[in-house]
């Protein structure tokens, strides 16, 4: 690859669809595929999952150009955004962007069509979704309130389309799945506390601006409670099943909170009670969650306690 076709590539990945926000989202819908999966044979999956990764690529893919499309002409005026997006810096033009961004939401709307109907669907409602985030007249990300809803929405259809295109879908996928929308509404929220001056000096309209940094930050605590709720039933239902589940919780819990130490404050900052029973707590029920499934699949039996007690 020659030196500016390599450079093409470079701007397209990092300044158009915004490569490394679409791995980390990625992340959690893959999470939501191993939790689905019901065997251990890799080649029973392999082609469902290259299905999935190019879908999932595509879907997130146009969530970020999207965004970045309708997002030029601010962008243009905000040092810290210009160079992040390639409308804006005029790197891709405004006609390049429209045709990037039908071929990213056709191309899993075409996929899905020979996926069934329940993905098919699944796939028109993300793409839907995360086209009236950023476009008018709807573009629910300059809503205040809506927007954090509309964060919920997506991490929870996210984790449901990986665990339907692995084929289950099952309590532990809903539970999981709305744990980690309330997880994504904490972290917006969060943002929003953090940008608060810099989005009042420029005019821009979020929670935080809208009720003031004291509300909001009640309103952040009032989603961490949510989120440990949300958290509990995977805790009894899954986690407490197995010693290396309880192990794996209690180890990434324990050295979490040492690790940390944290104190009062207010996420993202990560010296924060809030970090830690969102981040690091979640981090630990999520992956005894998949400790769980790993043993149900290996057919390992749940220890028994009355043994455990000594009294059989």
């Amino acid at each position: 690859m020659d030196k500016t076709k390599e450079k093409k590539l470079m701007v397209f990945l990092n300044e158009f669809i915004r490569i490394k926000d679409v791995m980390r989202w990625g992340g959690i819908s893959s999470f939501g595929f191993l939790l689905g999966v019901s065997s251990l044979n890799p080649t029973k999956y392999l082609p469902s999952f290259l299905l999935f990764f190019i879908t999932t690529f595509c879907i997130l893919s146009f969530t970020f150009a999207i965004n970045n499309y309708y997002d030029a002409e601010s962008d243009k005026e905000n040092p810290r955004r210009k160079n992040v997006n390639a409308i804006a810096s005029g790197k891709i033009s405004k006609k390049t962007g429209v045709s990037l961004n039908i071929i990213l939401a056709l191309t899993p709307i075409a996929v899905s069509v020979f996926l069934g109907f329940k993905l098919l669907t699944l796939c028109l409602t993300l793409v839907f979704l995360m086209w009236i985030y950023s476009a008018p007249p709807l573009r629910l990300k300059g809503r205040p309130g809506l927007d954090i809803m509309w964060h919920f929405s997506a991490f929870f259809l996210l984790v449901i389309w990986g665990s339907l295109f692995a084929g289950s879908l099952e309590t532990i996928h809903i539970l999981t799945a709305a744990s980690i929308g309330v997880f994504s509404c904490i972290g917006q929220i969060g943002n929003h506390i953090e940008d608060y001056k810099y989005d009042k000096e420029s005019g821009t309209t979020t929670l935080a601006v809208k009720l003031g940094v004291e509300k909001t930050k009640r309103v952040l605590n009032g989603f961490t409670a949510t989120h440990l709720i949300l958290l509990t039933p995977l805790i009894l239902l899954y986690t407490i099943k197995y010693y290396t589940t309880m192990f794996f919780f209690l180890l990434v819990a324990v050295a979490g909170f040492l690790i940390l130490r944290p104190k009062k404050g207010f996420f993202p900052t990560k010296r924060c009670y809030t970090y830690y029973f969102a981040v690091v707590l979640g981090g630990a029920v999520y992956g005894s969650c998949l400790i769980y499934r790993l043993n149900s699949l290996l057919n390992v039996s749940p220890p028994n306690p009355l043994k455990f007690l000594g009294m059989l």
